[in-house]
């Protein structure tokens, strides 16, 4: 089976010069972990998501492999973290977003999408594999969907 197969298509996106605000909005209102990132003509260039939205919050230092075993430094204070992310609120997207994400095609297997979530913990884009626009995307919701699926249709 294929991506295709389970894939949702023509999900949500946001473009690059979309504000991290927007995007930020678009993350909550739907509960998605990340939300690809296409140019004017629809084509991936990129996702954003929670990983990349709360590195922002966090102070770069604080990111580098374990050389910073906790966070003790910064403050605690939610108002310190809101004032962090207003900072960022209008940024455009494409300073902030993964700018070399891992993407399916629809003919991918299914299987190796799941071994992309074991690895990388993301839900991953379905490209055209020409023109690289932007033609769905597969998430846990729909592997998991599909694999519980297993004998049910016989049943409806």
């Amino acid at each position: 089976m294929t991506c295709a197969a389970i894939m949702t298509p023509n999900p949500h996106s946001v473009r690059a010069d979309h504000t991290v605000g927007r995007a930020a909005d678009e993350l909550i209102a739907h509960r998605y972990i990340n939300l690809p990132v296409v140019d004017e003509a629809g084509r991936l260039v990129g996702l954003f998501g929670m990983h990349d939205l709360l590195a922002l919050l966090v102070p770069r230092i604080a990111m580098v492999g374990d050389l910073v075993p906790n966070l003790r430094f910064m403050s605690d204070d939610l108002s310190v973290l809101r004032e962090k992310y207003s900072a960022f609120h209008d940024t455009p997207v494409s300073r902030a977003m993964n700018k070399e994400p891992i993407a399916l095609y629809a003919d991918t297997a299914i299987v190796q999408a799941v071994r992309l979530f074991c690895h990388d913990h993301m839900t991953l884009p379905v490209i055209e594999q020409k023109t690289r626009r932007l033609v769905g995307i597969v998430s846990y919701w729909d592997v998991t969907r599909a694999v519980s699926s297993v004998g049910k249709a016989e049943h409806v």
